[in-house]
């Protein structure tokens, strides 16, 4: 906080110089008013002032530019906390906006802060922002405007990311250990061809022997790391450029939701996936107040694939229509039964959010045991790969080796 010098009278005309820390001129000022004193000067401590300036560049510099999911979980709890505790929104905004550890989402909060000002709405204008606030956050803020329950909308919400982000990290720490089995695979067949096969080159060309077809191949791409290093780095670079240039595309992406999901194994984790997205989604928003149909147009845009994207919005037209739920989930052909009876359940019930809650939780912890499963399989089978390859690399040098020991 800011120091301010002042100087002050007391009634019997005696001259009081101090100084003293507050949050702004006008708080310093109704400090010393309150205490009796006439002010003669209030002013900011330059001092002070360079050094708290120092102090917020050098904190924000240390802010992450990026905005992460443990972001808006932090935005979403602490934006409750404060609303609940009878802070004013603008005021919420603009101390979360100090406290958060990402400069983007400070800048976001910032931007919100001042259209707020001018007379927007929360929901209208967080919704300017959609990388950073999809459409369930600005369904869920809407609905706790209209309904006057900001507060309790915000603290689902945070209750779904803190879910949502403790899954996401079983599911990664669960994906770690086979991925540094894949990478410690190919760094050790890229020294192989690089820095051990040229070695035996020339050993080999000494004897003038023929080499086995597989030892042949082996040494040819190791000449081509060798002679044109430098053009294979730049070719995988503008693969990789080309592979995120074609995911970004909308045709891509929608052929590639439609053969991933019927792939062996990776398709049924990314059909687990969405049904839990889309059980997990439809239980915060209903529990948040929002009507089934604005809650399937919501759900459908959060989904993350197409192919589900388009059975929301014509489930979502059918309701609209008139028709239940139950229904036209069971008639969409992609929906398991499970969601069109606990759907039905909901519905004679009248406790629809629970339901989908049960739906999503049930979901999530399939998701996660298969997930489990799949990784105690693949460690054993990448060990067996693993062996194999390094195995066929070290048989393919001795091969010619035997051939000299031969001669």
């Amino acid at each position: 906080m800011p120091i301010f010098q002042y100087i002050v009278k007391t009634k019997d005309s005696k001259t009081i110089k101090g100084s003293e820390e507050a949050g702004s001129q006008i708080e310093i000022v109704a400090k010393l008013r309150s205490r009796g004193f006439f002010i003669v000067s209030v002013k900011e401590s330059k001092v002070a002032a360079k050094s708290s300036n120092s102090a917020s560049y050098i904190k924000r510099n240390r802010k992450k530019a990026s905005v992460k999911l443990n972001d808006l979980t932090f935005f979403a709890r602490n934006l409750s906390t404060t609303l609940s505790s009878g802070v004013t929104l603008l005021r919420s905004l603009e101390i979360i906006s100090m406290q958060t550890g990402s400069l983007g989402l400070e800048k976001v909060l910032r931007n919100c802060f001042k259209e707020i000002k001018n007379g927007l709405s929360f929901g209208e204008s967080i919704a300017k922002f959609p990388k950073i606030f999809d459409s369930l956050w600005v369904g869920i803020i809407r609905v706790g405007e209209t309904s006057g329950n900001l507060p309790f909308v915000l603290e689902r919400l945070a209750d779904y990311l803190e879910m949502k982000m403790e899954f996401d990290r079983k599911i990664k720490s669960a994906m770690i250990y086979p991925a540094i089995m894949m990478i410690a695979a190919f760094l050790a067949i890229i020294i192989f061809l690089k820095f051990i096969f040229p070695q035996f080159s020339g050993l080999f060309e000494q004897f003038n022997i023929e080499l086995p077809p597989i030892t042949q191949f082996l040494f040819d791409i190791s000449n081509i790391l060798q002679e044109k290093f430098s053009l294979v780095l730049l070719l995988c670079g503008l693969f990789f450029v080309m592979f995120m240039y074609l995911k970004s595309l909308p045709e891509t992406k929608r052929v590639w939701d439609r053969i991933s999901i019927k792939m062996p194994i990776l398709g049924n984790l990314l059909y687990l996936i969405y049904l839990e997205r889309i059980a997990s989604t439809i239980h915060i928003l209903l529990d948040g107040g929002l009507p089934l149909v604005y809650t399937l147009e919501v759900t459908s845009q959060c989904v993350g694939s197409t192919l589900f994207e388009e059975k929301l919005v014509a489930v979502e037209q059918k309701v609209r229509d008139g028709n239940t739920l139950s229904e036209e989930f069971s008639k969409q052909g992609i929906f398991p039964i499970l969601v069109a009876e606990m759907a039905k359940i909901g519905e004679e019930t009248g406790c629809m959010p629970s339901v989908f809650e049960k739906v999503s939780i049930y979901y999530r912890k399939e998701l996660t045991t298969k997930v489990e499963r799949l990784v105690a399989a693949f460690e054993p089978l990448m060990i067996i790969v693993m062996g194999f390859i390094i195995g066929g690399i070290v048989v393919s040098l001795f091969l010619p080796i035997f051939k000299i020991s031969s001669m």
